[in-house]
């Protein structure tokens, strides 16, 4: 049955422009990640010089040296008009071998720190010097930004089941405009496998180190003759004893006695379905409904003998385009949310009688001072119905609509509206009263007639909320090529709000404060770089600048009992630079490299803020055999000088930085059509010894604090501790594709 080639109306431009098609496909090369992955379905490089000289004006794609990715509509145009835009394609994330979002986002995304720790359930992904609220995450279009329910933060980003991304698109700079707030420094977008009027099959499986076990697949088919309508059913299985997260020898006393020492399994269960619809060519409906829940734990070893934590995020989302005609079309998408926490953590029965204690479990003598083996609650966080769901529900709609007039320009027009709720336990004294954002943008694309080939942006976005006054955020962007050469350069404005858990948090450890107010970004980027295709040789570079401000910070303290959150009324100043290199050599060679350096302080010193390293070093290598049925992939990465501090007023500060880790994989693909592959990844390959986060507690449950020998006006009442980074580990893999 003969499938249409669609030009599908929201996923790639029909934008005629007059500058040459491939100068375009040039341009974006160099701002696109090299792959690293498999040929099983490469388009050849030559085939863009081909359209381009025969004529082509039809750009429904961003060529990613050797695979060709249909990019989102939005990605294409930021690449126009002055923005930085990395396509990490499918191929390169298989090659990777990732098992969480994190170890993509680590080795393959261009300037991203990973917060928190991968192995343990937690992390969030930085870009460019930010925290987490200012790079927001995306997942086809739904925002994975917590919104801070009751009881404590949910990670949403852990949820992603990269065997399903079709591709990531990585928008470094201000992008709150069309994304919402949040996207201050950066956006990560995440677009996944989806039905597309053809008839397939993927399954595959993984096992490895710590005993862990991978299921996956997905199954598209289309329900009638003509291809218009077809639909796709996924899932995926992950099971994990999990590497170790905390040195023993960082337990607390007591907190070991009672168990605090323990595995720590992870879990994750993701099922979904979508649809595909498109009657015309220039009409396409897309839905899609997916459960995702993930189970881990991570008891901390300054106070937590138990932790298991379930993660449930349900997700439905979908999106209608339309073209009325070469100058006009139109886009609708619309999403809902409803993510909830469950924890259950206790902490160590200590026995606080002078005289000391009779363990009624066995009637054993337990000394003053000293854990009796048992466990408590914390409040809310008990067993069975004593742990009290926590969580919101969101939902968003975006409606736009772009108008292009030949020798004039384009505009986009476009309403979005927001709106999250609290949907908590009613333990949880908040209220469940909906916080609605409406905002309306507008971006001006001129055409100028004395210089045809620059692209210009100017836009602004109005935001009303009762929770606030009105806001106004603006963004602007600029690209203008010279030959083979590009400057380009872009900047704009954003907003996070305080989150529900940062205002109204009430627990033994932390706080919430009422009084927070929006924290604010500004950013501004700039850069020059070249691209050239010389036969089967491709090589491009860029050479950038960003700067950003960040007022009224939201934080929180470190090292008390309670912490609190506070409005940094210093001003945060971010300054980088950054480089970039890839070439390729037909289809057997490929290498990247990318390096960013970030001065991040508050205004008025020169010290480091935490969680953010001095600079990156990223970079991949990867070599095909002749027959495209062989491959070998490196992924290093440096890291410069990272700090966390803490303490009583951050007295204590530590270096975690300063390390080198490489994974790599080995793939072989056999069959008539490549359609089975088979896959050796190591991690850590030269069993680096490192931290991927750095966290300070206190001795409050330790024998010498109980028994009055440690006060919390000592320095010793106060230490720090490494999350540590995966070891050594293999894993090998098969897929199959029919």
């Amino acid at each position: 049955m003969p499938v249409r080639r669609r030009t599908i109306p929201g996923g790639r431009t029909v934008t005629k422009r007059s500058y040459h098609p491939l100068a375009h496909v040039l341009a974006v090369l160099s701002v696109a990640a090299t792959w690293s992955g498999g040929a099983a379905h490469a388009a050849d490089v030559s085939e863009a010089a081909d359209a381009a000289e025969g004529g082509a004006t039809d750009r429904d794609a961003i060529i990613v040296t050797g695979q060709r990715v249909e990019v989102s509509r939005t990605a294409d145009e930021a690449v126009q008009f002055g923005n930085y835009v990395q396509i990490v394609g499918a191929q390169e994330i298989e090659a990777s071998g990732a098992s969480n979002f994190a170890e993509l986002a680590q080795f393959l995304i261009k300037g991203a720190n990973v917060g928190y720790s991968p192995d343990e359930g937690e992390y969030t992904i930085r870009l460019d010097g930010g925290g987490d609220r200012d790079t927001l995450v995306v997942l086809d279009g739904v925002p994975l930004y917590d919104r801070g329910p009751a009881l404590e933060e949910i990670w949403g980003t852990t949820t992603i089941d990269p065997h399903m991304i079709e591709h990531v698109e990585v928008f470094r700079g201000g992008n709150s405009l069309f994304f919402g707030s949040n996207g201050g420094i950066g956006v990560v977008s995440i677009v996944t496998k989806r039905p597309d009027g053809k008839n397939g099959v993927e399954l595959g499986a993984s096992y490895g180190s710590f005993n862990s076990r991978e299921l996956w697949g997905d199954a598209r088919g289309t329900l009638d003759k003509e291809g218009r309508l077809s639909v796709m059913v996924y899932g995926s299985v992950q099971n994990t004893d999990g590497p170790r997260i905390f040195n023993p020898a960082d337990f607390v006393d007591n907190v070991k006695i009672a168990g605090g020492v323990q595995p720590y399994p992870l879990n994750r269960n993701n099922v979904g379905v979508k649809l595909l619809y498109a009657p015309t060519e220039a009409t396409e409906l897309r839905l899609n409904g997916q459960y995702t829940q993930i189970e881990f734990q991570d008891a901390f070893p300054d106070n937590e003998t138990y932790s298991p934590n379930r993660v449930r995020y349900p997700i439905i989302d979908g999106s209608l385009a339309h073209r009325w005609s070469d100058k006009l079309l139109t886009e609708f998408s619309a999403y809902w949310s409803n993510p909830k926490l469950n924890n259950t953590e206790t902490y160590a029965e200590i026995c606080r009688q002078v005289a000391g204690c009779i363990n009624p479990d066995n009637g054993k003598a337990v000394a003053f001072g000293v854990a009796t083996g048992r466990s408590i609650a914390y409040d809310y966080k008990g067993f069975g119905a004593a742990s009290k769901v926590s969580g919101f529900m969101e939902y968003g709609l975006n409606f736009r609509n772009t108008l292009t007039l030949a020798d004039i320009g384009e505009a986009v027009l476009g309403i979005q509206r927001v709106g999250y709720r609290n949907d908590s336990d009613p333990v949880f004294k908040i209220s469940n009263k909906w916080n609605n954002t409406t905002g309306v943008y507008l971006d001006l694309r001129p055409k100028l007639p004395f210089s045809p080939n620059t692209n210009i942006s100017l836009a602004g976005r109005l935001d009303f909320s009762k929770a606030f006054d009105s806001k106004f955020i603006w963004k602007f962007g600029i690209r203008q090529p010279i030959g083979d050469f590009y400057v380009r350069a872009n900047g704009g404005t954003s907003y996070s709000l305080p989150k529900t858990n940062e205002l109204f948090m009430q627990t033994v450890t932390q706080v919430g404060n009422p009084d927070l107010k929006p924290e604010s970004t500004k950013t501004f980027n700039a850069a020059a770089g070249f691209a050239k295709l010389l036969g089967d040789v491709n090589v491009s570079a860029e050479l950038g600048w960003f700067h950003t401000d960040i007022s009224q910070r939201i934080q929180s303290t470190s090292g008390l009992t309670p912490n609190t959150y506070f409005n940094n009324t210093a001003l945060t100043q971010i300054r980088g630079l950054t480089a970039d290199f890839s070439l390729s050599i037909g289809k057997q060679w490929s290498f990247t490299s990318s390096f960013t350096r970030q001065k991040a302080h508050l205004k008025g010193s020169d010290l480091q803020i935490n969680e953010t390293p001095e600079y990156m070093i990223q970079g991949t290598a990867a070599w095909n055999s002749p027959d495209q049925r062989f491959h070998i992939s490196l992924f290093p990465r440096y890291q410069g000088p990272e700090y966390s501090t803490g303490g009583p007023n951050n007295k204590f500060r530590h270096n975690f930085g300063n390390y080198f880790v490489m994974n790599g994989s080995i793939a072989f693909w056999a069959g008539e059509e490549r359609q089975h592959r088979f896959q050796l990844r190591v991690v850590n390959i030269f069993d680096k010894l490192y931290a991927e986060r750095y966290g300070y507690g206190n001795m409050r449950f330790s024998q010498a604090a109980v028994q009055g020998k440690l006060k919390t006006t000592d320095d010793a009442y106060y230490y720090g501790y490494p999350f540590e980074g995966k070891p050594r580990s293999v894993f090998f893999s098969y897929q199959t594709n029919f």
